[in-house]
């Protein structure tokens, strides 16, 4: 199928794409290039076959995005990629929390439910964002598809690193935020910060305003923390007076510095040390948390 889109023989395309008796994709690709009106639901496709459909869809558009089809056909399967994912990544979210309850993660229950999420979801659906910033009037796509992801990356937490997911969120609330969703942006903002805040903060009464808290999080997740409250003093006005801190290495080598005078200072960049101010009043609950009820789940 690749190859005939290439040779931009869509006419042939088309009728292989009619005789596939292989994936529903084809059959929806098929009615789209047929003029035909094409709406999804959750039982338009099976849903262990929901990752793999998906798939096979990215692969087809990328291939059609490059040939002569029409704007008008490109865009509306497009549309039904953006609700195919969206789709999916509810399905992964339902199978998650049910595993949850089970106090155990949707990784380790897969054969339970049959399914197994593909490390290549996420990739997938970072490559259809990217290809579709590249196009005028998809905003609202992109946000989709970006909450798409952020569902999967909660719902297999377990198998990655804090940050990659806090950087899935940050792109959730830029998209919603470009959507013109800024109360949204600014929510899902306030929940990246509270989550990514360093477990000292965290604990800590506030009744001792100039207390120095020890940092122990990784450079990364620092970075996410930082651009989520840079945007949220943006987006609000608001300037977020952060606590005294100081990062676990810095500790060191100012614990190194007095125990051994000669020893030749680090070149590393020391962090930034705010000045003392009275802390914020409790954080909401945390990112996890926050994304269970922004789409709806107990």
């Amino acid at each position: 199928m690749i190859a005939l889109i290439r040779q931009n023989k869509l006419a042939e395309f088309k009728q292989v794409l009619k005789d596939s008796e292989e994936l529903q994709i084809h059959e929806y690709l098929y009615e789209i290039l047929d003029d035909r009106p094409v709406e999804i639901d959750e039982e338009s496709f099976s849903p262990h076959g929901y990752q793999i459909e998906f798939l096979e869809g990215l692969q087809l558009y990328k291939a059609l995005e490059k040939s002569e089809i029409s704007a008008d056909h490109l865009k509306q399967f497009s549309n039904l990629l953006v609700h195919l994912a969206f789709i999916m990544s509810a399905h992964v979210q339902n199978l998650a929390h049910e595993a949850m309850a089970r106090n155990a993660y949707l990784t380790d229950l897969g054969h339970i439910y049959r399914f197994k999420v593909y490390p290549e979801i996420r990739e997938g659906i970072q490559e259809l964002i990217d290809l579709l910033k590249n196009r005028s009037g998809e905003k609202k796509s992109i946000a989709n598809l970006a909450a798409a992801k952020a569902k999967v990356s909660n719902s297999i937490d377990n198998t990655l690193e804090k940050y990659q997911i806090g950087e899935d969120m940050l792109q959730f609330a830029e998209a919603f935020e470009k959507a013109g969703e800024t109360e949204t942006a600014i929510r899902i903002y306030q929940g990246i910060m509270n989550d990514f805040e360093c477990e000292s903060v965290k604990l800590s009464s506030g009744i001792i305003p100039e207390m120095t808290h020890v940092d122990d999080r990784p450079k990364a997740e620092i970075e996410v923390f930082s651009t989520a409250r840079i945007s949220f003093e943006r987006l609000t006005g608001k300037k977020i007076q952060e606590p005294n801190r100081i990062h676990i290495t810095e500790s060191r080598e100012t614990e190194n510095k007095t125990t051994v005078p000669e020893m030749v200072q680090s070149h590393d960049e020391p962090m930034h040390t705010p000045e003392p101010h009275r802390p914020p009043s409790p954080p909401p609950a945390g990112l996890v948390d926050k994304i269970k009820r922004f789409f709806g789940k107990n």
